[in-house]
């Protein structure tokens, strides 16, 4: 068997093997059900767009900043950026330039000058993404954190919609619903 008809079955191989695990969820926020708390669903009275103004102006007053909505959909998507002081103060492992050359780990690589002082330059942010989103008549309140290097990496990713954020969330959204008259 020659060379490139082993690659060739190979990479059919490794194609329908992977293949499962690359299509997409059929849920869109990719959140199980079962995994959340009850608290995190919720119904509101009033119409869909009372509702959805309800929602936004809760998460605007929460502190984070709208990106998206949909009447149609029942859909408030926003996001909050903090920087967190102190996470970027630890070394990574990566080339450092010096006076005498570029090293990693201690061991020399080539000559040039950079940051003779090998010193701290920014802290990584963390970026909260909330999404609110209407499941025929109840609401459905979603989160997740990402904490970002200043290089733009990804350090951590994780959802992030425990019980308390759900109650808080909801009971902002019914505050908000109450004063623009919506009754409940």
């Amino acid at each position: 068997m020659s060379s490139i008809q082993l690659l060739i079955k190979m990479s059919l191989l490794g194609l329908a093997l992977t293949g499962c695990s690359a299509l997409p969820s059929s849920q869109p926020l990719g959140v199980n059900e079962h995994a959340l708390p009850a608290s995190c669903y919720a119904e509101y009275s009033g119409t869909r767009l009372a509702q959805v103004r309800a929602i936004a102006s809760a998460l605007e007053a929460q502190g984070y900043e709208v990106r998206t909505s949909d009447v149609e959909l029942g859909l408030v998507s926003a996001e909050r950026i903090r920087r967190q002081p102190g996470l970027g103060a630890t070394r990574q492992w990566r080339s450092s330039m010096g006076w005498f050359g570029s090293r990693r780990g201690g061991v020399m690589l080539g000559g040039g000058f950079g940051d003779p002082f090998d010193t701290f330059r920014s802290d990584p942010y963390s970026r909260e993404q909330v999404a609110v989103s209407a499941d025929g008549q109840r609401y459905l309140a979603v989160r997740s954190m990402m904490i970002v290097s200043p290089d733009g990496f990804v350090m951590d990713a994780r959802p992030a919609s425990p019980e308390p954020f759900c109650q808080q969330t909801h009971a902002a959204i019914e505050q908000a619903l109450m004063r623009s008259g919506a009754s409940l």
